[in-house]
């Protein structure tokens, strides 16, 4: 006759009075907590995911490339009050009477050692004209540049101008602003000549 002999060995896992189990703790939060570091072949997910709570901290997960393979995690926890990855800021800029629609540099204050800015949408509340005998759209100059070590704003539109029968001018800048952690910032000069067409020398990113 064959004996099937089982043993099953506990070591720092701790089971609670509602069915949850803990890995390393004796107070397991959820279902399964692991208290320190765990490998898996694969990740079911609980169908709906839930929502985080109002008073829930989130985590950020990155995994670098291989051969690293690092996983690190952002938690604003660890910093309470901390930008995000990912943050959306609003400017309203009114201007100057006698500049009518320009901004020529506006400081945010914004560490650009630390963060990228773009600006993703902008809005201007008055009409701009030009007296120019031929019809002409307007195209406004908008960007961030950094100097001085933070991130200043312009906007115009040149050449034309709100009429003076218009109130001051005010201008709306939808800024992201991303944590330079987590993000990476690629620049190229390309130099067209006498030709119309052209093509990188390399791909920036593939």
């Amino acid at each position: 006759m064959t004996k099937i002999i089982s043993t099953v060995l506990l070591m720092g896992i701790a089971v609670s009075g509602n069915a949850q189990v803990g890995i390393n703790t004796v107070n397991p939060e959820k279902e399964l907590t692991v208290n320190g570091t765990m490998k898996t072949s694969g990740i079911v997910f609980k169908q709906p995911l839930e929502k985080l709570g109002t008073n829930e901290n989130y985590t950020f997960i990155i995994k670098s490339p291989a051969p690293d393979n690092k996983i690190t995690a952002y938690n604003d926890s660890f910093v309470p009050n901390s930008p995000a990855p990912i943050n959306l800021i609003q400017y309203k800029i009114t201007c100057d009477p006698s500049d009518k629609d320009w901004v020529n540099q506006f400081d945010t204050k914004i560490n650009s050692q630390k963060f990228l800015v773009v600006i993703s949408s902008f809005g201007f509340t008055q009409p701009t004209r030009t007296f120019s005998a031929d019809w002409l759209t307007p195209v406004p100059q908008i960007f961030a540049y950094s100097t001085g070590g933070t991130w200043k704003l312009k906007a115009d539109y040149q050449g034309f101008s709100p009429d003076s029968s218009f109130p001051t001018g005010v201008w709306t800048l939808n800024l992201l602003v991303f944590d330079r952690s987590y993000a990476k910032e690629f620049t190229s000069t390309q130099n067209l000549g006498a030709s119309t067409t052209g093509a990188a020398a390399a791909p920036l990113i593939q």
